[in-house]
């Protein structure tokens, strides 16, 4: 089993295309099954996807019966465009396995905190923890160990629209340095 890591899929966004560079490989009128189809192509069953937010701007029902086509558990991070009533047929129907405003989790031996928006300060930061985001969609770059997961950040970075793995947040999170923005930055070893 893999974890692999997105945000800001924007199912059922009717601009999406012409605000990113999804415009070069998809359509508007395709780019829901273009989800599926590059989400099917990196993600197995057994396998563990981390949504940071904004999934979709569409129905429930549009929305579960697009999420059932994608393959692997789902644990969703909400997103200012996400729907909470929503979120929560999703888990009853079982489309996805939980949702959560903020997680921490562990990847890779070290603490990362997932939350929707890109934040300045998060939990043991000054011990090189790593925070992952999405919302900006690849268009900021903040200091530290934190990272934009989203499909948009990763064509920025990757040249392809993909799920970033553990290894990717690894290997790129080794050439960032530590910033602390609080006061615990004259503790820092």
């Amino acid at each position: 089993m893999s974890k692999l890591f997105c945000s800001d899929l924007h199912i059922s966004h009717k601009n999406i295309c012409k605000f990113t560079d999804r415009k070069l490989v998809t359509t508007q009128e395709d780019h829901d099954q273009w989800l599926v189809d590059l989400w099917n192509k990196q993600v197995n069953d057994p396998d563990l996807v981390y949504i940071l937010g904004d999934v979709s701007f569409g129905k429930f029902d549009y929305t579960q019966e697009i999420l059932s086509q994608m393959n692997g558990q789902k644990i969703l991070i909400k997103g200012n465009h996400d729907n909470e009533q929503n979120l929560i047929k999703l888990v009853k129907s079982g489309t996805i396995a939980a949702w959560k405003l903020y997680d921490e989790i562990e990847i890779l031996g070290t603490k990362t905190c997932l939350f929707h928006f890109p934040i300045a300060s998060w939990h043991r930061q000054h011990y090189g923890s790593w925070h992952l985001f999405g919302h900006s969609h690849g268009a900021f770059n903040p200091p530290g160990k934190c990272l934009d997961v989203g499909i948009d950040s990763s064509y920025n970075i990757f040249g392809e629209h993909k799920f970033f793995t553990e290894g990717d947040i690894a290997t790129i999170m080794q050439q960032k340095d530590k910033f602390v923005a609080e006061q615990h930055r004259n503790r820092v070893e």
